[in-house]
């Protein structure tokens, strides 16, 4: 991997970039890490650029607890026997890697999808968080973050950054991929419209560059997340079974499956199908052994 470095936001806020950016607060030669990197290595790199400063690492916050947010994790722990700390649930997966793949799978995963990508190593949380609560120890002020995943949550420094994980995507990741996945759509648009009125000096999230401003990224992501439900919804028109709807947006959005992609798209789809349910636009019907979507 390239290499890592350690770049200075505001006072003691740092940030390294990387896939995941991963946040750094630093007070009176103690370090607090905001996620982990993808993997050992990040770790590795991640604990030298600690080091350089003279900083000791005291905690790791998780804003939850996919593998390119907590990859580092076990190394870094086993390093330097650092803190933890998460949300309940996103603690569950973190120490118990194999629910990722599981849940996405819908079942016990294929050899396909254990891997590292899906999979980071165990680690072991220490610090159990409940959003809006600071992180025992730290200066840190946490917030609920829903949509993505199960229990995310953001991080607000005594800078006035806030570190917003996975709420919001780049542009070019936004265009290049299509679908990005999501848990649950309701409760993801619930947090845009929440990031509307998030005031603060920067914001960093996990997937685009460091900004003064979000107003157009979030239209950014609220439009796509727009453009993929009525999608669906005209694939709809007839009937469809979940197959036919994948298949549609593949082609939609020229997206080649893998054994990774397969298991997060068809995940995104069923929670989209999930929303619209609920809202109305969707009816179900079982017939025959097989479970049709129509558009109401």
């Amino acid at each position: 991997m390239a290499a890592l470095e350690l770049k200075e936001i505001k006072g003691n806020t740092f940030y390294i970039p990387s896939p995941a950016n991963i946040g750094v607060y630093a007070d009176n030669g103690r370090a607090y890490l905001i996620d982990s990197g993808n993997d050992k290595e990040a770790g590795r790199q991640i604990c030298r650029l600690i080091e350089s400063r003279g900083w000791k690492l005291e905690l790791i916050f998780n804003t939850h607890s996919n593998a390119d947010h907590c990859g580092g994790n076990a190394f870094i722990q086993q390093k330097t026997g650092c803190r933890i700390a998460s949300t309940a649930i996103e603690a569950a997966f973190m120490e118990n890697p194999l629910l990722e793949p599981s849940l996405l799978s819908g079942g016990y995963p294929h050899s396909g999808t254990r891997n590292k990508f899906l999979m980071a190593q165990p680690s072991k949380v220490t610090d159990i968080i409940i959003p809006g609560e600071t992180v025992p120890g730290t200066p840190l002020v946490t917030f609920a973050l829903p949509g993505h995943f199960l229990g995310m949550a953001g991080i607000q420094t005594p800078d006035n950054i806030v570190f917003l994980a996975d709420t919001l995507f780049s542009e070019h990741i936004v265009g290049k991929y299509g679908i990005f996945y999501l848990f649950d759509i309701e409760e993801h648009l619930k947090t845009l419209d929440m990031l509307e009125n998030l005031k603060a000096d920067f914001y960093l999230p996990s997937h685009a560059q460091l900004t003064e401003s979000i107003t157009d990224l979030i239209k950014v992501n609220r439009a796509k997340i727009m453009e993929i439900a009525l999608k669906i919804t005209e694939l709809c028109t007839g009937e469809a079974e979940h197959d036919n709807i994948l298949a549609g947006l593949c082609s939609a959005y020229g997206i080649e499956l893998n054994d990774n992609q397969y298991v997060l798209v068809k995940s995104a789809v069923q929670a989209y199908l999930s929303y619209l349910f609920q809202k109305g636009d969707l009816v179900k019907e079982y017939r025959a052994g097989r479970l049709f979507w129509k558009k109401n």
